[in-house]
């Protein structure tokens, strides 16, 4: 029987030693050390209900027409990627719920919390970074788009 995981997890290791501090990065990040090292005893929780991280543009190109979002679990991002139509996003901000986008950091292997996502004046889906902008159209800050989707309704 053979164990792919230590195997993964020797990769993984050989990775993370020729970059020292993307270890402690992490566990900074996931706030489980503090700034000087010390174990925090704590892990930083996502409160977002949502998290978007790739968009699928509409024909328009003014409005997204798939998200892919991360469902945090326990309030820790997850791994397995949603799509979600956007009729179902404006609903959700409707309800009230909380929705950000999110970004992968490869260097360190973890998902970076983004912006808060809202919805316009004008019913557009917008991040709090870029709503100062023009009302004309949907924009999550710069999140990459994918190509295709099987939204779940």
């Amino acid at each position: 029987m053979k164990n792919h995981w230590l195997d993964r997890a020797k990769k993984r290791l050989q990775r993370e030693v020729k970059q020292p501090g993307a270890v402690f990065e992490r566990l900074q990040l996931q706030g489980m050390i503090d700034e000087r090292g010390e174990v925090t005893g704590k892990v930083h929780q996502w409160d977002a209900f949502l998290a978007i991280t790739e968009v699928k543009l509409a024909d328009s190109r003014t409005q997204v027409d798939v998200f892919r979002c991360l469902k945090p679990v326990f309030g820790l991002p997850g791994s397995t990627t949603i799509d979600i139509p956007r009729d179902r996003i404006v609903a959700y901000l409707k309800e009230g719920k909380k929705i950000i986008t999110a970004l992968r950091d490869d260097r360190l292997g973890v998902w970076r919390e983004g912006c808060a996502v809202h919805l316009s004046p004008n019913g557009f889906v917008v991040c709090e970074s870029v709503s100062r902008v023009e009302d004309k159209q949907d924009n999550v800050d710069v999140l990459p788009e994918f190509q295709q989707s099987d939204p779940l309704s």
